[in-house]
């Protein structure tokens, strides 16, 4: 079989990233048994702090700190993501279900186009622009329920939306010149702080009799969601651009529906089925991998 392309790879991470964070708003609401949504933001980030550290210490990475260069960027990425995303994420997910949670933050898709156009970071080819239309069409399709009906989390999860592109700008140019776990290791130590600081301002004081329903789910989110899938992301955006990786990355809520639906009950609608058929066809759209290819791979 011929080596994937740099493209191919970046697809591969992103994929694989999808599979992983779809299951986050899942994980994150059974982490609402016993923490407030700032408490669980603040430990499971703090948790991918300490398993970023123990990887960087066995990678044997801790001279990438002498890279001065990179810290802006990693201070903003911080911000617009470890930071103002996942406390307004954390926050809407407790006032929606897991299934619209998954769903509606997929309109990245759209900002990033809009936000990264404007710009002028990104220029998406036509063909991919119109494979994002499609998985936008999707999203609205997946959401309606004969009537349009956002609640408040609805409306914090699509604005926490707006965030990551400029976010991810920032982690694409931290990553030419740090690794993806050094970069996560970072944002993970600063954000946890301030979401930590912030829980302990604006929250009722942890009970730590209460934690004890959640910590298993924290753990979770903490070194597989927030710490692996975060580093499949990195490198995904790392070889193609970010708005097309938000766009393949739409393939998330499927999943999305289906832990939500095995675990939390939640019974998907006709209409969120329906949207799945514009979404897949849109990541057909996006990715650069051809049937032909494939097969001729496979032959090999």
């Amino acid at each position: 079989m011929k080596a994937l392309t740099k493209t191919q790879t970046g697809e591969l991470f992103l994929v694989s990233h999808a599979l992983m964070w779809s299951i986050f708003p899942v994980i994150t609401t059974f982490t609402f048994n016993g923490l407030t949504p700032l408490f669980s933001a603040g430990l499971s980030t703090c948790i991918s702090a300490l398993f970023f550290g123990i990887f960087i210490t066995f990678k044997r990475g801790w001279h990438e700190l002498n890279i001065r260069s990179a810290w802006k960027d990693i201070l903003l990425t911080s911000l617009f993501i470890g930071i103002g995303f996942y406390a307004l994420l954390f926050i809407g997910i407790q006032k929606t279900t897991a299934g619209n949670a998954g769903i509606l933050t997929q309109l990245e898709v759209l900002f990033s186009m809009i936000i990264l156009g404007l710009w002028k970071k990104e220029k998406l080819k036509k063909g991919h622009i119109g494979g994002a239309v499609l998985m936008i069409i999707g999203g609205i399709l997946v959401v309606y329920k004969g009537e349009f009906e956002l609640n408040a989390g609805d409306l914090i999860i699509i604005a926490a939306t707006a965030l990551p592109p400029i976010g991810n700008y920032f982690a694409q140019k931290a990553r030419q010149k740090v690794s993806s776990s050094f970069i996560m290791f970072s944002r993970s130590v600063i954000s946890g702080i301030f979401l930590m600081i912030l829980a302990i301002l604006f929250e009722p004081t942890l009970n730590t009799g209460n934690l004890k329903n959640s910590i298993l789910f924290v753990v979770i989110n903490g070194i597989f969601l927030l710490g692996l899938a975060k580093i499949l992301w990195i490198e995904s955006i790392h070889r193609i651009s970010i708005s097309k990786a938000v766009a393949l990355d739409a393939i998330a809520p499927a999943f999305t529906l289906i832990f939500a639906y095995w675990l939390l009950n939640e019974t998907p609608t006709g209409w969120q089925i329906l949207g799945f058929i514009p979404i897949l066809i849109g990541v057909w759209i996006l990715t650069d991998f051809k049937p032909k290819s494939v097969m001729d791979d496979l032959k090999k």
